[in-house]
C-alpha cells in the first residue's frame, strides 16, 4: 500500500515594485523553497503564481500594499493575501539582522518569514464589495483634491501679496468661484483701480452676489487708497502665477463637483445608507466618508477597539518602570482620524449629549483637539454597535441608555 505524499506548508513574501516583484516561498522550517523576481505584466504574474501554488500549500502571502493589479491577480487565484504596513516589516527586518543593508530579495524573505512567525496576529486582506470600494476611492480622490486646492489657493494669496495686496480684502474666502473671478476681471492693480463702477456693479450681478456696505466701501475707496510700489516686472510675472493658479483651481473644482456627484450615488444605493444618514450632524459629506471608514465587510473588525486604533482616535501609551507616556497615534489612517475629528466637532451642534461630553473634558482641561479625538472615540463605539447590528442611530434611546448606565452626563442632560 502506497503512502500518501504530503503537501508541505509555504508562507510566501512578495517585494512589489514598479518595474518587478521580488518573490521568495519559505517552508515551514523558514528555509527557502523557491527564489525568483518578474516582470509587473499580466502574464509573468501569472506565471509566479502558477510556480507560487506549485510549491506546496500556501498559507499565506504577504505584502505590502492593499491596492493594484499585482494584489487583484492574488485574490483572483484565491490565495490567502497579508498586508503589513511597511514600519512593521521594517521592525522585522531589525529583529533579523543588525546589518543596514537591504535588497528587494532580502526584502521578500523579511515579509515570508516575518508572516510565518507573526501570522496568527495578522488579519488576512478582506476587500469589501464593488460599490464600497468605488465609494471608497471617490472619497479618497475627494480628498486629494481638496488638498490640492488648498496647495493652490495658498499659491495664488502668495502671489497677489506680492503685486495686488489690496485685492484680499474683497473675499472673505478664497476657496469660492466668484474670488478666482474676480482676480481674472481684474489682474492688475491698475486694472481694479481703473475699473468703473457699472463694471464691478456687473460682476456682482453676474455673480449673484448683493451689494453689502463693505463692498459699497471698496467700491469707492478703491480709488483713493495708499498706493503700493509696482514694479513692472514682478506684476507681470506675479500676475501670470495669479491667473495660472486660478486656471488650475476651476479645472480642480469642476473634478471636486464630478467627484461629490458620485459619491452621492453610490452613497444613496449603497446597503448601509439609512445607517449613516441616521448620525446626527454627519451631512453628505461625512456620512459617505464615515461609511468608506468602516466598510461593508462585518468581519473585518473584531471590536470598537480595532477601529479606534486603525482611524487614530485613541492614544499611545508607552510604559517602562515608572515612566508612563501617552502620545498621539501616528500609525493610522489619517484620512479617516481627520474625519472621526470633524464629525465629533459637527456633532457637538446636534446632539445633546455630545454637546454635554465635549464641555466635561474641556472643563477637565483637555484642549479643543483632545476632546474632540476623545468624542470622536465614543462615536467610534456607537457606530461600530449601529454597524454590526444594522440598527438606525436613536438619539432618544442612546440618552435613556446614559440614565440607565448612571453616566455622569446625565447631570448635563434634559432628560
Amino acid at each position: 500500500m502506497q503512502s500518501k505524499i504530503s503537501t508541505p506548508d509555504v508562507w510566501v513574501g512578495i517585494d512589489w515594485g514598479d518595474n518587478s516583484h521580488s518573490t521568495r516561498i519559505i517552508n515551514a522550517d523558514g528555509k527557502i523553497v523557491s527564489s525568483f523576481d518578474v516582470a509587473h505584466n499580466s502574464e509573468k504574474i501569472d506565471e509566479m503564481i502558477r510556480t507560487i501554488k506549485s510549491c506546496g500549500n500556501v498559507l499565506g502571502v504577504c505584502v505590502e500594499t492593499n491596492h493594484g493589479l499585482l494584489v487583484l491577480k492574488l485574490l483572483e487565484a484565491n490565495l490567502v493575501v497579508y498586508v503589513v504596513n511597511p514600519k512593521l516589516s521594517d521592525q522585522w527586518r531589525k529583529a533579523c539582522c543588525v546589518s543596514e543593508s537591504k535588497s528587494d530579495s532580502q526584502d521578500s524573505f523579511i515579509l515570508a518569514e516575518g508572516l510565518r512567525l507573526y501570522n496568527t496576529r495578522l488579519h488576512p486582506l478582506q476587500p469589501d464589495d464593488e460599490n464600497t470600494r468605488e465609494l471608497q476611492g471617490f472619497c479618497h480622490l475627494e480628498v486629494k483634491l481638496i488638498q490640492e486646492r488648498t496647495t493652490e489657493v495658498e499659491r495664488l494669496l502668495a502671489a497677489l501679496k506680492e503685486y495686488h495686496p489690496d485685492i484680499l480684502a474683497w473675499f472673505s474666502s478664497w476657496t469660492c468661484q466668484s474670488a478666482w473671478d474676480f482676480v481674472q476681471a481684474f489682474p492688475t492693480p491698475k486694472d481694479l483701480r481703473e475699473a468703473t463702477t457699472k463694471k464691478l456693479m456687473g460682476f456682482l450681478k453676474t455673480h449673484r452676489m448683493r451689494l453689502t456696505a463693505e463692498w459699497q466701501q471698496r467700491m469707492n475707496e478703491r480709488t483713493s487708497l495708499p498706493s503700493w510700489p509696482e514694479d513692472p516686472a514682478t506684476i507681470r510675472v506675479q500676475t501670470h502665477t495669479a491667473l495660472a493658479a486660478v486656471s488650475k483651481l476651476k479645472v480642480i473644482e469642476r473634478s471636486i463637483r464630478e467627484v461629490r456627484k458620485h459619491i452621492d450615488e453610490l452613497f444613496e444605493k449603497h446597503p448601509d445608507a439609512h445607517l449613516f444618514d441616521s448620525l446626527p450632524g454627519a451631512g453628505k459629506k461625512l456620512r459617505a466618508r464615515l461609511l468608506a471608514a468602516f466598510g461593508s465587510n462585518r468581519e473585518r473588525f473584531k471590536s470598537a477597539e480595532d477601529v479606534q486604533k486603525i482611524v487614530g482616535v485613541v492614544p499611545v501609551t508607552r510604559k517602562s518602570g515608572n515612566s508612563c507616556k501617552i502620545s498621539l497615534r501616528h500609525a493610522c489612517r489619517k484620512e479617516d482620524r481627520h474625519t472621526f475629528y470633524w464629525y465629533a466637532f459637527t456633532s457637538i451642534s446636534r446632539c445633546q449629549w455630545a454637546r454635554a461630553f465635549y464641555d466635561k473634558c474641556r472643563s477637565a482641561g483637555d484642549s479643543h483637539s483632545l476632546s474632540l479625538r476623545k468624542l470622536g472615540s465614543k462615536w467610534v463605539k456607537i457606530i461600530f454597535a449601529m454597524w454590526s447590528n444594522k440598527q438606525r442611530y436613536n438619539d432618544r434611546k442612546y440618552m435613556e441608555s446614559l440614565v440607565k448606565q448612571g453616566s455622569p452626563l446625565v447631570e448635563s442632560l434634559n432628560c
